[in-house]
């Protein structure tokens, strides 16, 4: 509870940083341009040479990295045609100041997802501006880096094959980390690989989705959808201020992920179901990056899991609180949260990967024992009995390989649930049908991975 209260607290603080940037941009824009002419959008944001965010997922995880401005860098704003061209729409081209800092100035407005293009000698760095430009007005580009760079790759690449009202950028920037970046940009085939794992992940979203396990209606996935874009462009902003500093970043994707977890739960979708939502639809993607090359297939699969296990994360602490936990057995489990996230940013192989969800699942039953003292032999007979041969784990595992299609990755995990559930309820006597409950999704959850 504590943990939710201080997510709620920072996430009240961020919104509130930016009504007030908003109200102030045009009275303290310090960048090196700033025209006075009416009738123009304004874009300001940061050149550096960074690789970009390596987005842990934990506060406290994050090290700060050597970052410097790029001065002297040539700026423009392009617009994206819908062959992948980039057309230039700003009014001239603009230098980055001593810190790497500029503001640049467009006619256009009304307009969401322009690119912000910069140049010195041979190197050049892009972002996607998520912000619709309106005249009069400010909006704010995340720091240009070789991740930001890649995502901008990447958009132009959706415009090209027509499947931009498929994978939204959105998701591109979701899934592209520095270590995602370093790997796919600049390699066209690898950025169509790519694309094609998130167009089948978002369509396993949407046909999981409309399950009856989870019956989301389209008109929350839409709800959703629209709180997302707008905690995207909060996220840019956020970046913005950050600046050079890893650890502010870091701790402003922590509460961007809270964001989505709670429009999701403003959506009337409860946090285990996001959860298990997400896992189905992270087979699909891991499945779907099987075929790239080695190092990229384990980048993609680190950025992906810290997804999954920052969701997870939060929902298990939730469960752990509906079971009547003591806020130490609470703390344990956050902080067993905490170190799978950091192991799976450590890690160099899917192998190790297992491990920290193995070594997570561990951490989590043992402090399921502590909660229900009395039942601890019948913890371990039930968490014997998902995990053993035969069991409903290696069931899901066998289910799920590569060669899994769609249908049968969404069959497997409800099935692995609706298995569990049964197994619980059957077993797990002389408590509330309240902590029974919460005690099956902590096990659906523990053992999903």
């Amino acid at each position: 509870m504590l943990r939710i209260k201080k997510f709620t607290k920072e996430l009240t603080y961020f919104l509130a940083v930016f009504i007030f940037l908003g109200l102030t941009a045009c009275n303290k824009d310090n960048n090196p341009v700033d025209s006075s002419g009416g009738g123009t959008s304004k874009v300001s944001g940061s050149v550096n040479d960074s690789d970009g965010l390596s987005k842990t997922l934990g506060k406290g995880q994050a090290v700060e990295s050597n970052t410097s401005g790029i001065q002297g860098a040539t700026v423009i704003i392009a617009e994206v045609q819908a062959n992948g061209s980039l057309n230039t729409v700003s009014t001239q081209s603009v230098q980055t100041d001593v810190d790497g800092k500029f503001t640049v100035e467009t006619k256009l407005s009304g307009v969401k997802n322009l690119v912000v293009a910069a140049a010195k000698g041979t190197s050049e760095w892009k972002a996607v501006v998520s912000s619709e430009v309106k005249s009069g007005t400010t909006v704010y580009a995340q720091p240009l880096n070789v991740e930001t760079t890649a995502e901008a790759e990447v958009y132009t690449r959706l415009k090209a094959s027509g499947k931009i009202n498929t994978v939204s950028q959105l998701d591109v920037q979701f899934y592209v980390n520095s270590e995602v970046a370093a790997q796919i940009r600049g390699n066209a085939s690898m950025q169509d690989q790519f694309i094609n794992a998130l167009e089948v992940r978002q369509q396993a979203h949407t046909q999981a989705s409309s399950n009856a396990y989870f019956g989301i209606t389209s008109a929350q996935l839409q709800t959703i959808a629209n709180t997302k874009a707008q905690a995207q462009v909060s996220f840019e902003e956020a970046l913005y201020i950050a600046g050079d500093s890893q650890s502010n970043a870091e701790n402003k994707f922590s509460i961007y992920q809270t964001t989505i977890i709670s429009a999701y739960a403003n959506a009337n979708v409860k946090a285990e179901s996001y959860a298990k939502l997400s896992e189905i639809t992270s087979r699909v993607f891991i499945n779907a990056t099987a075929s790239m090359s080695s190092q990229t297939y384990v980048a993609c699969a680190k950025s992906n899991y810290l997804r999954i296990a920052f969701v997870i994360r939060q929902a298990m602490e939730a469960k752990f609180q509906e079971t009547g936990a003591s806020s130490s057995q609470v703390s344990a489990v956050a902080s067993a949260g905490v170190t799978l996230s950091s192991s799976i940013k450590s890690s160099v192989t899917i192998d190790q990967i297992i491990t920290a969800f193995a070594q997570y699942n561990s951490a989590v039953v043992a402090q399921l024992k502590l909660t229900f003292s009395f039942q601890a032999t019948i913890i371990d007979t039930i968490e014997a009995n998902i995990q053993g041969a035969g069991g409903a784990k290696a069931i899901l595992n066998a289910s799920v390989g590569a060669s899994a299609s769609t249908d049968m990755i969404i069959a497997a995990y409800l099935s692995f649930s609706n298995s569990v559930k049964t197994l619980v309820q059957t077993s797990l006597t002389g408590v509330s049908s309240t902590q029974v409950n919460a005690a099956t999704e902590i096990f659906i959850l523990a053992n999903m991975n």
